[in-house]
């Protein structure tokens, strides 16, 4: 089947709404592919049929998907809304004739996405979300530019955002996701040897002096580095309404930038009543004070090294 003849078929699956933004995946994903080294008519194919399933109504997705013997587990089966990729990659290979395994493993983790991804599932897991079509949410500004930058931090950044979103709207997040954010999360930590500890504390004391010096309260530097790999510090503060809690992360992300340091993922909860940056090695959590109370991350980490920051902000 030629490109051509796709299109006129997935024309007649999908509403215009949805194959306008399929045709949008397409332009950003062989954007993507030209700039990251994928094969770009694979990439263009994928991108092309990645919804094909997406405009049938859920329960029937349901019915198909044990019709064909497609396997779900406990929560595929609850957030019918997942079902779609499962069921695009079959319909890829059935009635579009596509048997390309990399073509049909784009289409099948492209909402979830997986541990080891390849490069062509990473794009379409990313076009999917930033073409140009998506109306505007906070965060995807900085998700377009990383997209077309660092793929690993983009990814990552967009798991950030999708586990987020998935949080606010009360939806199930399927461990796949949470497995695959790990995942790269580890990867980019190794790649960039951000465990130095010296390092690492200098990153900390910088961002104690900034959040000092822009009035957030009761900041704790924690020295964690013997409790988890998470991080080797974290640091837990408060502020006075959920418009401070956006400024102050935003005053750190800036005072990092200058020093060429870019948060691994940023992630905003509450509607900003609590953000988190990541750096790696350093992880800061800016909170509303009612929520800080609320989530005791304090108490959770009772058994860390607390540092005295006195002589850091006196500097």
């Amino acid at each position: 089947m030629t490109k051509e003849q796709m299109k006129e078929k997935l024309g007649e699956l999908l509403t215009d709404h949805r194959y306008s933004h399929s045709l949008g995946v397409v332009e950003t994903a062989v954007k993507m592919a030209e700039i990251f080294g994928a094969n770009v008519e694979k990439t263009e194919i994928a991108a092309l049929l990645h919804d094909c399933a997406k405009q049938i109504p859920h329960t029937t997705q349901l019915e198909m998907c044990k019709e064909y013997g497609i396997p779900l587990d406990e929560v595929k089966e609850k957030e019918l809304g997942l079902l779609h990729a499962e069921l695009g990659a079959y319909m890829a290979e059935r009635d579009f004739g596509i048997t390309d395994t990399e073509i049909l493993d784009a289409i099948r983790y492209h909402t979830l996405g997986r541990e080891r991804m390849t490069t062509m599932e990473k794009i379409l897991y990313l076009a999917d979300i930033v073409e140009p079509n998506r109306k505007e949410f906070e965060g995807l500004a900085e998700l377009r530019q990383l997209c077309f930058k660092d793929l690993d931090r983009a990814l990552l950044y967009g798991f950030g955002l999708t586990i987020s979103h998935t949080n606010r709207r009360g939806h199930i997040l399927h461990n796949q996701t949470i497995d695959a954010e790990k995942y790269i999360r580890e990867k980019l930590r190794k790649e960039e040897n951000i465990l130095d500890q010296e390092n690492a504390f200098e990153k900390a004391a910088l961002a104690v002096k900034v959040l000092d010096k822009k009035k957030a309260a009761d900041v704790k530097l924690l020295k964690v580095s013997d409790l988890t790999i998470l991080a080797d510090y974290f640091i837990i503060c408060s502020a006075g309404s959920s418009t401070q809690v956006k400024a102050l992360a935003d005053n750190v992300e800036d005072e990092f930038a200058k020093e060429g340091i870019h948060p691994i993922a940023k992630e905003g909860k509450g509607g900003n009543e609590w953000m988190l940056l990541d750096y790696g090695d350093v992880i800061i959590h800016i909170f509303y004070k009612e929520m800080r109370e609320f989530y005791g991350l304090d108490k959770l980490w009772n058994d860390a090294q607390s540092i005295d920051i006195n002589a850091i902000t006196a500097e």
